[in-house]
């Protein structure tokens, strides 16, 4: 039986977007086909505005915030149309509480899912970020709020390159036309400073990273850079993207052998409907939406 499993993207149509990500869209395309079965459709579901401009991304949590009414939107549209799964697709992991609480399929956090793997496959993980010190900050913040602060190593964020104006740029370039030189010259070094601090599996954090490594074939680190004893000494590198995926056909396949509904409706994932009237619910939909819209950019400083 086929598993379908929506993809659901802050961006423009993908089709779209294809047309100005370059080689981007490869990178993404390559590591697809790699690691879908033949019983898996992926789809891609645009939540329209979108946060992408480029091949690169401008998130930060004000964006993050701005796009959640798409993410739930366009989550329920998916559901309609006979998804089996969601993937939100970013590390930052945006709407994930809130899209769990409005659809009874199972939905994927790329950063979450991808850090309870390497928990189970190493006693501490570090994760090679993207290069820049807001994203360095979520990233940390968001495994201490998955409760996992003590699975990681000691300074458990490395950025990919030097955070600041040029790392973007040095990444678009080169990063992405010619990963596997890239990937020689940037993640292995990263990796093996989280490996001195202490880091067991490697964790590249956001989809970008994880498509570069994918691309350039680095699902391990073999050289640790440490003294070990063990000749078989082989570090893992989780990239979020496959993880995500493998997860999502995993939930999928556990609800249909078992009936193990895919999230508890006590707690924080009940949901809106059962606390509260119809009416009531309305009414503050309606609110949130005259108020939400017209919300401005905040002024650039220039």
């Amino acid at each position: 039986m086929k598993k379908r499993i929506f993809l659901l993207e802050a961006g423009p149509d993908f089709e779209d977007y294809k047309k100005f990500a370059g080689p981007f869209a490869q990178l993404d395309e390559n590591t697809v086909s790699r690691i879908k079965p033949p019983d898996v459709e992926l789809v891609h579901k645009s939540c329209p505005p979108g946060m992408w401009k480029a091949p690169h991304t401008t998130i930060d949590y004000f964006m993050n915030c701005l796009q959640l009414p798409s993410y739930c939107k366009s989550a329920i549209e998916a559901e309609k149309e006979g998804a089996d799964a969601l993937i939100i697709v970013c590390t930052d992991d945006p709407g994930l509480r809130f899209v769990r609480q409005l659809v009874d399929i199972p939905v994927i956090g790329e950063f979450e899912s991808t850090l309870h793997v390497a928990c189970m496959m190493g006693f501490k993980f570090g994760v090679i970020s993207w290069p820049t010190r807001p994203f360095m900050a979520r990233a940390e913040l968001l495994i201490r709020l998955y409760g996992l602060e003590a699975n990681a190593c000691t300074n458990p964020i490395e950025p990919l390159l030097d955070p600041g104006p040029e790392a973007e740029k040095e990444l678009a370039l080169h990063g992405y036309t010619d990963p596997k030189a890239f990937g020689e010259k940037y993640i292995i070094p990263a990796a093996q400073r989280l490996i001195k601090r202490g880091a067991e599996v490697i964790i590249m954090d956001s989809t970008g990273l994880s498509l570069l490594a994918d691309n350039a074939g680095i699902c391990k680190i073999d050289d640790v850079g440490v003294p070990v004893k063990s000749k078989y000494h082989s570090v893992p590198v989780l990239n979020c993207v496959s993880v995500s995926i493998k997860m999502a056909e995993l939930m999928i396949d556990l609800r249909r052998a078992t009936g193990i509904p895919p999230v508890s409706r006590i707690g924080l994932y009940q949901r809106p409907q059962d606390q509260t009237s119809q009416a009531d619910f309305d009414m503050f939909r309606q609110f949130a939406e005259k108020e939400w819209q017209p919300l401005p950019m905040p002024p650039i400083k220039k």
